[in-house]
């Protein structure tokens, strides 16, 4: 409203008396009731007394007339918007239940605004969310009825992708809204399932843990055959090398006995070398009755005359 000072006021009211101030004051309130400005970040409409709409097609950026009191206006954001859906419960087709988080950026053109303000839900901008959420809420149900609990995780980016593409159609079919981006923000597993899967991984490691033991006694006692049947071969080599030294040293004695027995039939003489030869340089002790001696020394002293 227009702020006059006081002395202005009662200089006013002194000329034209009380009821001349009250009229300025009404004029000025209807002027300023009777205007209204679109930002650009948003379109409007208008209703008679908060019922029948009064435009036919949004009213866009900069200032617009309206009747004063008697009509209200409606506004709505055409620029884009953030809808964030937290803790929405959905079901896998293995009956699981998994807590989502979703953000849908979304963009409403002019062409829905009348219908969204004045046809949807209640007159105004006051349940556009409202109206989105049942799409929202029943394509992320259909989208995870579609997947397994277990492979949600891997599969996250197909999930997401059928969202937003089921979100996109039903929102422009149904309102004429654009879907920018849809986007699987949280996924929270059941207290449950989460405990399950802890035992599952827990059990899985140790079987892991289990497989590597077999593994490792396996590879121990292959290890364990190839050093005994090393060390078998080992022994039945030595075993023939020590056979075959014997077989030799026996062909290598039975050859000097019959050398030796070749040369005593051949060469009498050869008797009497061979004991010399043999010889430690002890005489005998005792020789009894009737025994020669072994060696004959007086042929030995002979023979190096």
């Amino acid at each position: 409203m227009l702020n006059l000072p006081a002395k202005d006021l009662r200089g006013f009211s002194g000329r034209f008396g009380v009821g001349g101030l009250l009229v300025v004051i009404v004029v000025i309130a209807l002027l300023l009731n009777s205007v209204f400005v679109v930002s650009p970040s948003e379109e409007a409409g208008t209703r008679w007394m908060g019922g029948t709409p009064m435009t036919s097609v949004p009213l866009t950026t900069g200032v617009h007339f309206k009747v004063p009191f008697f009509e209200s206006v409606d506004r709505l954001q055409t620029s884009r918007s953030i809808y964030t859906l937290n803790g929405l419960d959905v079901y896998t087709n293995d009956n699981q239940k998994v807590t989502i988080d979703v953000s849908l950026i979304y963009q409403i053109p002019s062409s829905a605004v009348m219908n969204l303000l004045y046809h949807v839900g209640r007159a105004g901008a006051v349940d556009i969310e409202a109206t989105i959420l049942p799409v929202v809420r029943d394509r992320a149900l259909a989208a995870f009825a579609q997947y397994n609990t277990l492979t949600i995780s891997d599969q996250r980016a197909q999930i997401t992708a059928q969202m937003r593409k089921d979100i996109s159609e039903a929102l422009l079919r149904l309102f004429d809204v654009e879907v920018i981006d849809v986007q699987l923000v949280g996924i929270h597993y059941s207290p449950v399932f989460d405990q399950s899967i802890e035992e599952a991984v827990r059990a899985k490691n140790l079987a892991v843990q289990a497989e590597n033991t077999v593994a490792q006694k396996k590879y121990e006692g292959e290890q364990k055959t190839v050093t005994a049947n090393a060390e078998a071969t080992a022994a039945v080599e030595r075993a023939n090398g020590e056979a075959q030294a014997t077989v030799l040293q026996a062909q290598a004695q039975a050859k000097a006995i019959q050398t030796v027995g070749d040369a005593l039939k051949n060469n009498p003489e050869y008797a009497h070398f061979y004991g010399l030869q043999h010889w430690n340089g002890a005489l005998p002790q005792v020789v009894g009755s009737g025994s020669m001696p072994m060696i004959d020394l007086s042929k030995g002293q002979d023979s190096s005359k």
